[in-house]
């Protein structure tokens, strides 16, 4: 019980939650820290939409049994949403760039040492699961230019996640990914295309990732 308490991060939770949040819902702490955290940029937008609750939204909490205690790394210069509860584990870092928007829906959560990087947009929609080291990123940081004609590639395009979507551990969601709901996706596959044409309830594996097998859900 002791243990348990002092795993909070006291100072870190007072600071986010009222830096971040009107004072009506920063008053009811619905954000928790667990252990260490690195607020790099603070000048972005946080909501929580919804009912807010203590602890609904809790920083560094998954993987504490099995991953070194890094602190979770908080940038946020741009807008992050949040639609409902949402769990991501330590060492993580959350990053949503000046301009760029991210949402994330209820009952979400990724594991530790996980990356959601934004650039553009990222949309997660409802009970995603995230094993350990996911990572979502929708920009390469960079522009690639073709040789042969001349055309030079978008750095950036916004990655949306379907509902009740597994991501297995060491899964790379690149640029321009859609995800539908229902799916699963194999551990350490690479997605970069939409995949809204993929029959309900089947699973991407591979690298690129591609339909490995159908009629499966995940058991939440």
């Amino acid at each position: 019980m002791i243990n348990s308490i002092f795993i909070h991060n006291i100072i870190k939770i007072i600071y986010v939650n009222f830096h971040f949040l009107p004072f009506r819902q920063a008053i009811k702490f619905p954000i928790d820290v667990y252990g260490k955290l690195r607020v790099v940029g603070n000048s972005g937008k946080l909501c929580i939409n919804g009912t807010v609750r203590p602890g609904m939204i809790k920083l560094g909490s998954q993987g504490r049994d099995m991953f070194p205690l890094d602190p979770v790394i908080l940038d946020i210069r741009g807008s992050l949403c949040f639609n409902g509860s949402f769990y991501i584990g330590c060492g993580s870092t959350i990053r949503v760039e000046p301009g760029a928007n991210m949402s994330i829906g209820a009952k979400s959560r990724f594991g530790a040492q996980s990356i959601l990087f934004c650039e553009d947009n990222i949309k997660i929609g409802s009970q995603v699961g995230g094993s350990w080291r996911c990572q979502l990123m929708d920009t390469d940081r960079h522009e690639i230019m073709n040789l042969n004609t001349g055309t030079i590639s978008p750095s950036h395009k916004p990655i949306v996640i379907g509902d009740n979507v597994w991501i297995g551990n060491n899964v790379c969601i690149n640029k321009g990914t859609v995800i539908p709901d229902n799916t699963i996706i194999a551990s350490k596959s690479f997605c970069n295309k939409n995949y809204s044409d993929v029959a309900p309830f089947s699973v991407l594996g591979g690298i690129p990732a591609k339909v490995v097998s159908s009629g499966k859900q995940r058991v939440w």
